[in-house]
Parts: C-alpha cells; structure tokens; sequence
C-alpha cells in the first residue's frame, strides 16, 4: 500500500517554481528469521513475517534569477526526507544481523539498520582512574579482567560494573536525517554553465577499514593515527594502548568506528557552446565539456561518504574500504540533425 499525495505550482509570472510531495507506504510479509524447533535441525529459518512503514516527503524550488534577452540564470534546490519504522516482525522484538563487524539491529518500533554496539567516553589515563571505575570483563572462564590504564573507557549502561552486551546501544543510524540537490544554470548568449550539487546531512558510516588499520589487535599495517596511542602513565589520548589479541576488545564495535557521513558534492560541471548553424541537413552543433565528482565536502575519514556494501537496507553506511568514484573530464559533440 502506498500514498503519494503532493502540490505544485508556477508564481511571480512563471519565475518561481514549488513542488512539494509526501509519501507513506506499508510493506507486510518482509523475511525475518524465526527460531526454529531443535526437533528440526536447524536454529533459524528465513519466514514471511515482517512489516515495515514509511513515511517521507521532499520539497523542490527552481528560480529565473535572470531572464533577459542575452542573460538567463536558474536556480534549483531539493530537500527531502524519510524514515521507516518496523511495525513487526513476526513475534520478535528485534533481530541483530553482523555485518563486517558491526552488529546491526533492527527491531519493532524503530528504523531498520541500526548500528548497535558499545559507547564510549575516551581513554583510561592512570591506573588510579581505571581501578576507580571498578569497571571488568568476563573471560571465557569467567574470570575477572579489570581495565587497565590505556584502555577504553566503555559506558556502563546498567550500572553493574560488567562490560558486557547488556551495555550495547544504537550508536548511529546511517539514514540521513535531509538529502536532496542543487543546481544553478547560467547562459549567456550560445554559452552555457550548468552546475549540480548533491548533499546529505545526519547520516552515519560505519568505517570498516579504519576498524581493522587502528584496531592495535591485529599483525597488519596501521595508519599513523596509531602513533598517538597511550604509551605511558598520565597519558591523555582517545587512542588506547596496544596489545596482542585485544584482550580487553578496545577494537570491538563501538561508537569510535562511527563517524558522520554528511557531506555536499559537486557532481557535476558542464560547459557548453552552441554553434548558431542552421541548413536544410543541419539545425546545430554544441561542443560541450564536463567533469564529474569534482570535489566532496566531508569530515568522513574514507573515501567515499555515499557509500553502501549492497542495495540491502542493512548495509547502509558502512564502508569496507572500496574505491569511491574517480573524477572524470569529458569532451563531446552534439551534432542535431
């Protein structure tokens, strides 16, 4: 079930253009897994159970700043917004999905996808500061492994002094909470300037590489970051100490692998000249250049900030370290006949 409702309209003699649409639908039968009988041999099975509601809407405005005879420019603008919720899922409150790493959760009454892990609050300084915290995790035997100075300082949601998965959190949610584009076109004469935007605001990434190149735990290269990780006593940083294996998990999902993935691109940039040729076999030609990724504006540390590992709504913003697109020129003829 869908509506898609919407309005719009031309003012001030044609120069100002508004659009305004919203949108809400109703999914039902989303695959869900469901605990299965131990008589059957197998833990889960994928079953139609799920629902899932959206809502959105996104609101456009184009204006004729100039309309002359040899002067003409247009601006353009979007904004757009949307949020699903689940509305079931089949007898479950929620079910955790891991993903390169990261644990992603998705349960009734709130969006899909949420990234689910640890909070933290810095780093360990002195060993007077770690054992005043009394804070400790369970090994395998379950045994006592306090925090030591130069671990991580992991938020204890339930006061009980156990670092554990009862300390779990949504710690970023990789839908944007505004998307949407601009543009601008400027003509003067036979020459055209077309200029084109693109931005999100509020969305969260996931940087999976820089879990594995910052993580202290593992026999790989590590990114110079790790240079200003805590080495003595006093010590103030917000990278903890290194040691082998991790046994205290510093590394383990948590906001520190979590970074804001806003960002305005400009994605496009097309200079045009049209030629003012007119025959019986001939009605124009525009010779045109454009480049394409020209620059990004972001404070997310991988290469690419719309990123996603595949079309699935859980694996949104999570970046594994792929290659984002490359800027590229190109040179063309349009020959109308």
């Amino acid at each position: 079930r869908r509506l898609t409702p919407g309005i719009e309209g031309n003012f001030f003699g044609n120069h100002l253009h508004l659009a305004f649409n919203c949108f809400a639908s109703w999914t039902d039968d989303l695959l869900t897994l469901r605990q299965m009988s131990w008589t059957s041999g197998v833990r889960e099975n994928w079953q139609n159970g799920g629902k899932l509601q959206n809502r959105g809407f996104d609101i456009s405005a184009s204006y004729k700043i100039i309309n002359t005879r040899n002067w003409h420019w247009q601006a353009g603008a979007s904004a757009g917004h949307y949020r699903n919720r689940i509305t079931a899922l089949d007898g479950k409150d929620f079910f955790d999905t891991e993903i390169y790493g990261a644990t992603v959760r998705t349960s009734v009454g709130n969006p899909a996808g949420l990234f689910y892990g640890y909070a933290t609050n810095g780093v360990f300084s002195t060993t007077a500061e770690a054992e005043a915290s009394g804070l400790y995790m369970l090994d395998e035997t379950d045994n006592k492994v306090y925090f030591q100075a130069g671990d991580m300082k992991f938020a204890d949601f339930n006061n009980d002094r156990i670092i554990d998965e009862r300390d779990r959190t949504v710690i970023g949610d990789p839908t944007p909470d505004i998307y949407g584009n601009i543009s601008s076109s400027l003509n003067w004469k036979n020459l055209t300037l077309d200029m084109a935007f693109n931005y999100s605001l509020g969305n969260d990434i996931y940087n999976y590489q820089r879990s594995i190149l910052e993580s202290g735990k593992y026999f790989y290269n590590q990114t110079t970051k790790m240079n200003s990780r805590w080495t003595m006593e006093g010590q103030v940083t917000d990278i903890p100490r290194i040691s082998c294996q991790d046994p205290h998990g510093n590394a383990r999902f948590s906001d520190r692998w979590i970074e804001d993935g806003s960002y305005l691109r400009l994605s496009n940039v097309t200079l045009s000249y049209s030629l003012p040729i007119s025959s019986t076999y001939l009605h124009g030609i525009t010779i045109w250049s454009s480049v394409q990724n020209l620059f990004t504006l972001t404070h997310c540390l991988g290469d690419d900030p719309d990123c996603a590992i595949d079309n699935s709504v859980l694996s949104l913003g999570i970046d594994r370290g792929g290659l984002a697109a490359g800027r590229t020129v190109a040179l063309g003829v349009k020959i109308n006949l």
